[in-house]
């Protein structure tokens, strides 16, 4: 029977509602070793053993269960392990870089980039223009040529 006061021992143990006996046995052995405290201890033992000695019990919190649920965002994790700091140290970089020299830039390029950005039009706002216009278009029938072509 589904306890109400706990979660799903599949959220707890973080797999999927397809795990095998193996993958929930490995899951819930990997996460008792790595408790930090008896009472999370407790916790994954117990989301171990509902699922593994109770077939009917597992069977109901699979079908209470949303589907392909996800528990964990291991892309996330990566990629916050990844770029948690940067390798470089930039304030001992700044201390043995000398500071630029005109040879340094490029200056027909700057004058490129700076002349571009100051050619751009904006985009026009042409909406006051048609809303106040003198001339009210009137969509009407169309053509002779077209109406023939079109509707035989």
């Amino acid at each position: 029977m589904i306890v109400p006061d706990k979660l799903n021992p599949f959220n707890i143990l973080g797999i999927p509602t397809n795990a095998t006996y193996n993958d929930i046995v490995e899951r819930g052995q990997e996460l008792c070793e790595c408790a930090e405290t008896q009472e999370d201890k407790l916790l994954f033992r117990w989301a171990m053993e509902e699922l593994i000695k109770h077939p009917d019990v597992r069977l109901e919190y699979e079908l209470f269960e949303v589907p392909a649920a996800k528990y964990e965002n291991r892309d996330w994790e990566k990629f916050i392990k990844n770029h948690e700091r940067s390798p470089v140290n930039l304030r001992e970089m700044i201390k043995n870089t000398p500071p630029p020299r005109p040879e340094d830039f490029d200056l027909a390029k700057l004058c490129l980039l700076i002349l571009d950005s100051m050619l751009k039009a904006e985009k026009p706002k042409i909406t006051p223009t048609i809303e106040n216009s003198p001339f009210k278009p009137d969509i009407g029938s169309p053509p002779l040529e077209i109406k023939n072509v079109v509707f035989g």
